[in-house]
């Protein structure tokens, strides 16, 4: 049996989409390689159709009024839950970025794809224009992923807030008893008790173990064994969401804008809100624009 504190990393937004999507659908199969390459995946993803993966991806798009030939296409961006949309008026023409995830984007009309498509940015360019144009605002739309390891308990509390951009490591298709036993993720409490409670700590995990890990070698499937799991095993999150996105979650798990939150959860919200600050820096170099 591991016990490993909780960590949280931001991964950098390759220009390329697909190495996102894949990179996260990778973790919920506990695999961090794989014969495919990244285009492969998706392929695979797509035909599947588990799409969900695909709101880790992120296109981006700058437009004028004047580029849209059908004005409905805006109305249809600006009130879809799952499209981010800013516009900066100037006295000649008024400039529209929009962020959307690559799943959204699949499922929008071709007419809209249409519209789209001559308009879209990479990231770096995105940040190029929001500069050109002078509308820091327009920052806020860009989405970042952080990959966080902690308790299963804690990925509940987490998911529960957030907008449903989320791969998690799967407790249906991976086994969580290989290389000696099943991982802790040590919970905020651990550190701070008596050498007695954490050696009554540590029987439970291991004990916890080795039922789930008989079950296994008695033919029962992982995602049947996982009933024997304790909520404080180790699992990893991928999440992918905006800076309006993240604030949100963070006002709940990190600020307690509903009530007090979980000190695991209040723990990873603080790693994740350092994270997404230095990610801010590094993508946009604005140093005074916050992400809470």
């Amino acid at each position: 049996m591991k016990i490993l504190k909780p960590e949280v990393t931001s991964w950098l937004c390759p220009e390329d989409w697909h190495t996102l999507v894949a990179r996260a659908a990778r973790v919920c199969y506990g695999s961090e390689t794989g014969k495919r390459t990244a285009e492969e995946l998706c392929s695979f993803l797509e035909k599947r159709n588990h799409l969900s993966m695909f709101r880790h991806g992120t296109k981006y798009f700058v437009f004028s009024l004047d580029d849209v030939s059908d004005y409905l296409t805006i109305s249809r961006l600006l009130f879809s839950p799952y499209i981010g949309l800013i516009y900066k008026k100037t006295k000649k023409l008024r400039v529209y970025f929009v962020a959307m995830n690559v799943q959204a984007f699949m499922e929008l009309t071709p007419n809209i794809h249409n519209e789209l498509d001559p308009h879209e940015v990479s990231l770096s360019e995105f940040v190029e224009k929001v500069k050109q144009y002078k509308h820091p605002t327009a920052f806020a739309l860009i989405r970042y992923t952080v990959c966080v390891t902690t308790q299963i308990s804690t990925s509940r509390e987490l998911n529960r807030t957030s907008p449903n951009n989320i791969a998690e490591q799967s407790t249906r298709y991976v086994s969580f008893g290989k290389r000696g036993g099943i991982t802790i993720c040590e919970p905020h409490w651990y550190s701070g008790v008596s050498k007695l409670k954490r050696f009554t700590a540590r029987l439970g995990w291991r004990i916890a173990g080795l039922f789930y890990s008989l079950m296994m070698r008695m033919g029962l499937k992982a995602e049947d064994a996982r009933g024997y799991l304790p909520l404080d095993a180790a699992t990893r999150v991928v999440y992918t969401y905006n800076v309006f996105e993240w604030r949100h979650i963070l006002e709940l798990r990190l600020l307690g804008k509903t009530g007090k939150p979980h000190p695991n959860a209040k723990l990873v919200a603080q790693m994740i809100a350092d994270e997404l600050q230095e990610a801010i820096i590094d993508v946009t170099g604005n140093v005074n624009y916050r992400i809470i």
